[in-house]
This record gives C-alpha cells, structure tokens and sequence, in this order.
C-alpha cells in the first residue's frame, strides 16, 4: 500500500480567494494500491467526469487548508481503503469516461475524514509546556 503525498499546497492570494478560487483534495488512483494525494487550486469548480478521465477524485476544501500531511494521518485508513479497491482500465464503448473503477463507499469515507479534520477544533497550547496540543 502506498500513499504518495504531495506536500507542497498551492499557494491561494486574498485576491484569489476573494474572486471565488478554491482549493480541491485530490486523490489520483494508481492503482495496483497505489494513489497519490495531492491539494490543488482551482479558479472554477472541476468536473467530475473529466477527472474520472484521469483517474483522479476530488473534495472542494476550505482555502486555508494547509495540512495536508496531518489530514492524510487521519483518514489513512478509508484513504488506504480506496486505494486498494482502485481497478485501473482502458475507457471502452460501455464506459468512456472513467479510466478507473473504485469503491464509492470508500471515497464517501474519505470526504467523511477529510471534513471531520476541518472542522476539528484549532490547535491549543497548554500552560507551560511549549507545545503545540493536537
């Protein structure tokens, strides 16, 4: 199982995000388990059959999100889950839009992960330790 994260977020400007930019988590399926994890900046919202296309899944994010580390950590699991169940194939008469198939339910679990961690209350030091708690 590997999950290659892409740790370098897209850089959004006041101007930007006031002008209706947007940041997407994006999961692109290998396959053979593998997936790659990445956030992207988007000035328009992305269509999901052209991503399918490209085997890649996505989740419209807050524009301050920036730990995209730390919120791999937490949906591992569901994310781990997708990756395996990913079945990479050639676009065919019957099917002309995705070049992957996957478990629905396990992307639904990731979007699920992927909200409870930004809306997980901020950071909070305690008295005296130097730490950041979290």
């Amino acid at each position: 199982m590997t999950l290659l994260i892409d740790g370098s977020p897209p850089t959004l400007t006041s101007e930007q995000t006031l002008t209706g930019w947007r940041r997407e988590f994006c999961v692109e399926l290998l396959g053979e388990g593998q997936a790659r994890i990445f956030l992207r900046a988007v000035e328009a919202a992305s269509l999901k059959a052209t991503e399918l296309r490209r085997a890649q899944l996505f989740h419209r994010v807050s524009s301050a999100f920036a730990d995209l580390e730390g919120c791999v950590a937490a949906a591992r699991e569901p994310l781990e889950h997708l990756a395996r169940s990913a079945v990479r194939q050639q676009p065919s008469k019957d099917n002309l839009f995705a070049a992957v198939t996957y478990d629905r339910r396990a992307w639904e679990a990731v979007v699920e992960a992927v909200e409870r961690w930004q809306r997980r209350p901020p950071t909070v030091s305690r008295p005296g330790s130097g730490r950041a708690q979290g």
